[in-house]
């Protein structure tokens, strides 16, 4: 090596220290006018606070959901953050509680009402009465074949004897309106379909366990009773559904007095206060078919209250009124959640438009008729409370469609309960300009760009795994009272090594954290493989269906 004997600097450093670097008008031109603005524009100021990091958090992944483009991908989006299911509360419509109807109000926001909207059906009013009046002697044989006790062909089955009689009199008057009624021509008909619905709740109080936890740690102190979102998980169980293709107008504009300032009460205790119980369940939306079917509209539901009859008998007569509020609020709320998951709305995103539900509760002889307007279906966080809109039920009277059967014939037929029913029927849907401002040009997954490989794989992720309702192979991991007593609370153990969820070890990780598509890629065998390179298959994306890691 050369050395500079005045410097004592190597030759070859000496002559790259004196290299010129080009100037920097060589790597790039003018300055466009675009870039200069007579005022200073600087980027906004935000909060770095843990609630709103947090909240911030929550928006982007609600608009996430919101921006997936077919219904598919959003269920699959809102299973994404719990592997094993969410911790979710559990309604039925066939579950009365004694203290539950206040509470079911404020967690699906309804405000209920018995002036029954009339005027809604003024313009198929005569229609009605003159079909009613046609058909009411095929009404008669039908209730006497049902409820005559030595004609009836079931004994003592009282909900089988419902079911068929629904059967019988949806027939006869759909074949008396299918000649000159188009939407009922070409309706179609769901026995005993699967409805559940899935929402976030907002505002409920915190239980004890998790002031604890908050109490005891030291970011959390200062939010110990600061209201979280309960999940909620609910299911109904109607005889029959009649779809179309038309969706119902609504009954009441959204600026009207009972969409803006009906009473809801505030109940923000836990469910489990009200009898309530909870368990891990994937978020399951279900309206009785698949997304993608034309006739996607409900147009009147069936729904027995046998239930109602079960509860008066183990508690009292005088809580019916309560009982009957409560399914009705549960079935009707369920079916317009899960109408509008179809549509591409969600729990976390706002409707545009409301949606209306038509349902009769009966054993055959008592009737009610209920009529359910959705404004909102976004109760999580503040909304639960802090809601410029509420969802309104129409629930009307106890009607009687005949007294007594006997021998001689049917005794006492009314009519006009009759005309009420056909009314519902006659009821036409409207054309709406954007009714999925939601969803992408395909809309469901069937129509989506993907190949057939991958719409077939993500649907039976979908349907097995995640909208099945059954357990997993694998339950998930919990601390047994053993470990509680020698590994927790008294370190008893100390030579056992570390390998449990809750003991420090460089795997360690909490089962409630584990994401839906954090698994093991499932391996190719190498027969199989169409790359012989890629040896596993991609995992679950609720964005691309399927991605590699």
């Amino acid at each position: 090596m050369h050395v500079n004997r005045l410097t004592n600097t190597p030759l070859f450093l000496r002559v790259c220290c004196t290299l010129k670097r080009p100037q920097g008008k060589n790597y790039h031109g003018a300055a466009t006018a675009s870039e200069y603005s007579p005022e200073p524009e600087y980027p906004p100021i935000l909060d770095m606070s843990r609630g709103a990091l947090r909240r911030r958090k929550k928006e982007a992944w609600h608009e996430k959901v919101k921006n997936l483009p077919t219904v598919e991908q959003k269920l699959i989006e809102l299973n994404m953050p719990k592997y094993h299911g969410y911790w979710a509360c559990q309604i039925k419509d066939d579950w009365h509680k004694v203290n539950g109807g206040n509470f079911l109000r404020y967690a699906t926001r309804t405000h209920v009402t018995k002036d029954f909207p009339v005027e809604y059906y003024g313009g198929v009013k005569g229609e009605a009465d003159e079909l009613a009046q046609r058909i009411q002697g095929q009404v008669e044989d039908l209730i006497l074949l049902h409820y005559n006790e030595k004609l009836k062909r079931e004994n003592g089955n009282q909900i089988a004897i419902t079911e068929n009689f629904f059967y019988g009199l949806h027939k006869i008057v759909n074949g008396a309106l299918a000649p000159t009624v188009e939407h009922i021509r070409e309706s179609t008909v769901d026995v005993r379909p699967r409805i559940q619905a899935f929402w976030f709740l907002g505002g409920i109080e915190p239980d004890r366990i998790l002031r604890k936890t908050r109490k005891n740690y030291p970011r959390t102190k200062d939010i110990e009773n600061e209201p979280v979102d309960r999940p909620m998980q609910s299911t109904c169980t109607p005889a029959l559904c009649v779809r179309g293709n038309l969706s119902l107008p609504e009954v009441v504009p959204l600026d009207h007095s009972l969409s803006t300032s009906g009473h809801v009460p505030v109940e923000t205790l836990d469910p489990r206060a009200y009898g309530y119980k909870f368990k891990h369940s994937h978020a399951t939306t279900l309206t009785g078919f698949w997304p993608g079917d034309s006739k996607e509209h409900a147009q009147v539901w069936y729904h027995t209250d046998a239930c109602l009859k079960r509860s008066m008998n183990l508690i009292s007569d005088k809580y019916l009124e309560d009982y009957l509020e409560q399914k009705m609020i549960v079935a009707s709320f369920s079916q317009a959640l899960a109408h509008a998951s179809y549509l591409g709305f969600s729990c976390v995103n706002e409707l545009t438009y409301p949606i209306v539900q038509q349902s009769v509760v009966s054993d055959g002889r008592k009737w009610h008729f209920s009529t359910y307007q959705m404004n909102t279906c976004a109760l999580h966080s503040e909304r639960a409370i802090e809601n410029p809109v509420n969802n309104i039920l129409w629930l009307n009277d106890e009607q009687f469609l005949f007294e007594a059967v006997e021998d001689s014939g049917v005794k006492g037929f009314n009519v006009d309960v009759l005309a009420n029913l056909v009314a519902m029927y006659l009821k036409k849907g409207v054309t709406r300009d954007d009714a999925t401002p939601y969803l992408g040009p395909y809309k469901c997954l069937a129509h989506h760009p993907a190949s057939e490989e991958y719409r077939q794989e993500f649907r039976d992720f979908l349907c097995n795994y995640v909208l099945s309702g059954r357990p997993r192979q694998i339950r998930k991991p919990e601390i047994y009272l053993w470990e509680k007593i020698y590994k927790i609370d008294f370190k008893t153990r100390p030579y056992e090594p570390p390998r449990r969820f809750f003991e420090p070890h460089y795997a360690q990780k909490h089962p409630g954290q584990r994401r839906l598509d954090d698994y093991s890629a499932v391996y190719i065998p190498k027969a199989l493989r169409k790359d012989k390179k890629v040896r596993t298959k991609p995992r679950i994306n609720s964005e691309e269906l399927f991605k590699y890691d």
